[in-house]
């Protein structure tokens, strides 16, 4: 999966999520679908290359406080930037708030995590952005790519749902997910991503507290899918009611996306 990565100098975990193979043989199309983090630290090296590589939208799952304090330096003018402007506009973001409470433990942050994830799927801001970002893909708005600010989470219910949606089997969908971890290289970032947390929030933050939610783990996406399944009846349940794509719409994905 590594021929997926995108080296790029300052951009995080810029890979294409194409490649797979569907359930009826068909292979989702590579240098359609991106994902990534922010761009809020790109070179001018980076800036070039991504530039070159032709994308059409870019959908931003970060709330406006996210985008304030580390606005993308891409993309530039040419492609269409997705949004959603609702919330604060100053603040710490939640997972540093969760950070900040006195019983900081592996466990107590596994739970964050997991409560994060119940909430995704209903969330009014992630259910406009989704909706939007599989809107582009279907309007020949790509290549096309979404992001957060690590691009793990959000970032990874939102490629879990568009590789559902083109009918990539479970376990793929999964492995895609996971691959995030070997994508960022925890263990080598981890100290920087530590110190640099540490000095936001002036308090000292244990290593094996952050890895729960510096990294990803397959059951917090379980978790989504689970309240996804609870609520909607199944995760295409959840694409046709909430974002406007039921099956007419995911074979219309499928001739555009996957050859």
């Amino acid at each position: 999966m590594y021929d997926r990565l995108i080296p790029l100098d300052r951009v995080l975990n810029f890979r294409d999520f194409g490649g797979w193979q569907t359930e009826d043989g068909a292979t989702v199309v590579r240098g359609r679908l991106y994902r990534s983090a922010h761009f809020a630290e790109a070179s001018e090296a980076d800036v070039a290359k991504l530039d070159a590589m032709g994308i059409r939208t870019l959908v931003d799952l970060r709330r406006p406080e996210e985008r304030n304090r580390e606005p993308n330096l891409w993309p530039g003018e040419g492609v269409r930037v997705i949004a959603n402007n609702d919330g604060p506009q100053e603040g710490l973001p939640p997972h540093l708030i969760a950070l900040m409470q006195s019983d900081l433990t592996a466990e107590s942050v596994t739970g964050y995590m997991h409560m994060l994830y119940r909430e995704f799927a209903a969330s009014d801001r992630h259910i406009d952005l989704y909706r939007n970002w599989f809107a582009a893909l279907m309007s020949d708005e790509a290549p096309a790519v979404i992001h957060c600010a690590a691009g793990k989470d959000r970032t990874g219910l939102g490629c879990a749902l568009t590789l559902i949606a083109l009918g990539v089997p479970e376990e793929a969908v999964y492995a895609d997910y996971e691959f995030t971890n070997a994508a960022l290289d925890l263990d080598q970032r981890l100290p920087h991503i530590k110190e640099r947390m540490e000095a936001r929030l002036g308090r000292t933050l244990n290593d094996d507290a952050l890895r729960p939610m510096l990294g990803v783990h397959v059951d917090y996406l379980r978790t989504a899918f689970d309240a996804i399944d609870t609520q909607y009846g199944s995760a295409l349940g959840y694409m046709e009611q909430e974002l406007g794509v039921g099956a007419r719409e995911r074979v219309k994905l499928r001739d555009k996306l996957t050859a």
